[in-house]
C-alpha cells in the first residue's frame, strides 16, 4: 500500500457510505481568521467543550499585528479562547505563518493527521503527515469531537527523477508539476512525492513542494519520512519514538491510482504569466498563442510575446511557500551588493526565521539593497496588509496564488522562486534566463 494509504487507514474510525471515512484527527492548527466562527458555534451549541485542548495549537498569523479594529477583534478572540482553554498560543512576538511555525516547533510528526482552516495545510505533508485544509465547520467538528468525515482521496505518485540543474528550486519543481497535471489534475487525489530529486531535498524544500499541491486541485500532498526528516525533527526536539513506526517506508510495489514521472534535469526556472499557477513558462518563453483573451486582458499581456523584459511595480519575497531561511538566503545572494529598482518587501515566515536571518546578517543585505524587511505575516500574500497592489500594478511574488485580485483588486501577480523574484527586484523587470544567470554568476565570483 502507499505510504499515504497506510497513514490514512491507521486513522479510520469507521467506514461510511459513499467512499467516506470517519477519520481520527491528531491535531488542529487554529488561526485567527477561520477559527472564530467555529468557536462561536461550539460555545453556543456545546458549552465550549473541546475533545482534547492539548491537541490544538493557536496562532495569530494572517494579519499580525492587526491592521484595523476587525482584525484586532479576530486576534483577541483567538487569544482569549486559547488562554481560557489552556491551548498553546503563539502570539505577536513569538508567532509565524502557521505552515512555517508548526514544523519548526516540532508540532507536525510523521504518521499523524493534521487539520487547519487554511487551504495550504497540505504544506505539512512534507513531514509525512496527512495534512488537510478544511473550512470552519469541519475544523470546529474536529476540535469538538476529535474526528472528521472525509471522502477518501485516491493517491497519485509524483516521481521526480535525476537531479536539478544549478539555480532550479523547489518552487520551480512545484510549478512544473502543476503545469504537467494541470490546475485541476490533482482533484480527488493526494500527491505522494518520491524520486531522487525529492530524496535530496531538504525538509524546507519539501515544504515548498507540498505547499502548492492544492494549486493542482489535490486534497493534499505527502513525502514519506526518511533520514532527512528524522534529522529535521531531531533539531526541532521531537523524540524518535514519536514516529519510529513510520520511518523507512518502502513504496515499492504500491498500487497507485495514478502516476507521473518528471525528469528533474529538464526543469528550468519558471514564472507564471496568467491568472492561475498552471499558466507558467520558462524565463525566455512566450505567452501561448491560444491564451484566453480574458486572462490576457487582466494581465495586460499579448499572446505570443515574451514574458521577459516586462516592467514590474513591486516584488514580494515571503508567504508560506517561500519564506524559510533557505529562501531568504537564496534571495539575499542575488541582492547582495546591489540595489532594488522597485519596491521590494521581504517577509520572514516566522519570528524564529527572522532571528536566524538577522544572526546571518541577511536583514542588512535586504535593507542595504533598499528592500523592506518586515515581521512575519500572511498579509502581503493574500492582499490583506503590507503590500496590497493597486489596479494594474504588476508584482513578482514568491507566494502560491496569482488569481485575479489575489494581492489587491486588479493587481497582476507573477509567481516565481526567490532568486527570480530578487532578480526582478534588481532589474525592475521580469528577467531572461541570461540575466538571471549573470546575476547569479557575479555572486558566485564575488
Amino acid at each position: 500500500m502507499t505510504y499515504f494509504g497506510n497513514v490514512w487507514n491507521a486513522h479510520v474510525i469507521e467506514e461510511l457510505p459513499g467512499g467516506n471515512d470517519l477519520l481520527f484527527v491528531d491535531s488542529v492548527i487554529a488561526h485567527e481568521i477561520t477559527t472564530p466562527p467555529a468557536l462561536e458555534r461550539i460555545e453556543r451549541e456545546f458549552g465550549g467543550h473541546l475533545f482534547d485542548p492539548s491537541s490544538i495549537v493557536a496562532i495569530n498569523d494572517h494579519v499580525s499585528p492587526a491592521k484595523d479594529a476587525a482584525t484586532a477583534e479576530q486576534a483577541r478572540r483567538l487569544r482569549t479562547w486559547a488562554k481560557a482553554q489552556g491551548i498553546r498560543l503563539y502570539d505577536i512576538g513569538d508567532n509565524g505563518i502557521c505552515h512555517v511555525l508548526a514544523p519548526e516547533r516540532g508540532l507536525v510528526v510523521p504518521g499523524t493527521t493534521v487539520l487547519c482552516g487554511d487551504s495550504h495545510t497540505c504544506t505539512l505533508g512534507a513531514l509525512g503527515a496527512v495534512a488537510v485544509g478544511v473550512g470552519s465547520t469541519v475544523q470546529g467538528g474536529a476540535m469538538l469531537g476529535g474526528s472528521a468525515v472525509f471522502e477518501r482521496p485516491k493517491v497519485m505518485s509524483v516521481y521526480i527523477t535525476g537531479a536539478l540543474r544549478p539555480g532550479v528550486t523547489a518552487k520551480d519543481v512545484a510549478l512544473e508539476v502543476i503545469a504537467t497535471i494541470g490546475v485541476a489534475g490533482g482533484t480527488g487525489y493526494a500527491l505522494e512525492y518520491g524520486g531522487s530529486v525529492v530524496r535530496t531535498m531538504s525538509v524546507d524544500e519539501r515544504l515548498t513542494l507540498c505547499n502548492m499541491a492544492i494549486e493542482a486541485g489535490a486534497t493534499t500532498a505527502i513525502v514519506p519520512p526518511d533520514a532527512v526528516t528524522a534529522a529535521y525533527l531531531d533539531a526541532a526536539g521531537v523524540p524518535a519514538s514519536a514516529y519510529a513506526r513510520w520511518m523507512n517506508f518502502d513504496p515499492g510495489g504500491a498500487a497507485y491510482d495514478a502516476s507521473i514521472t518528471i525528469d528533474g534535469a529538464a526543469i528550468v526556472p519558471l514564472i507564471t504569466w496568467g491568472t492561475n499557477p498552471g499558466q507558467s513558462t520558462t524565463l525566455d518563453g512566450c505567452i501561448p498563442a491560444d491564451a484566453a483573451e480574458q486572462t490576457l486582458a487582466y494581465m495586460g499581456l499579448n499572446a505570443g510575446e515574451r514574458v521577459s523584459g516586462r516592467d514590474v511595480d513591486q516584488v514580494f519575497i515571503g508567504s508560506c511557500t517561500n519564506s524559510r531561511i533557505g529562501d531568504l538566503r537564496a534571495a539575499a545572494e542575488i541582492l547582495r551588493g546591489r540595489h532594488v529598482a522597485v519596491p521590494t518587501i521581504v517577509t520572514p515566515g516566522s519570528q524564529r526565521v527572522k532571528r536566524q536571518a538577522e544572526r546571518e546578517g541577511l536583514h542588512d543585505v535586504f535593507q542595504d539593497a533598499g528592500a523592506l524587511w518586515t515581521h512575519s505575516s500572511c498579509g502581503p500574500c493574500l492582499g490583506m496588509s503590507m503590500g496590497v497592489l493597486a489596479r494594474g500594478m504588476r508584482c513578482v511574488s514568491t507566494s502560491n496564488r496569482n488569481f485575479p485580485g489575489r494581492m489587491g483588486a486588479g493587481g497582476r501577480v507573477h509567481l516565481a522562486s526567490p532568486p527570480v523574484a530578487a532578480a526582478s527586484a534588481v532589474l525592475g523587470h521580469l528577467p531572461s534566463s541570461a540575466e538571471l544567470e549573470s546575476l547569479a554568476a557575479s555572486v558566485a565570483c564575488a
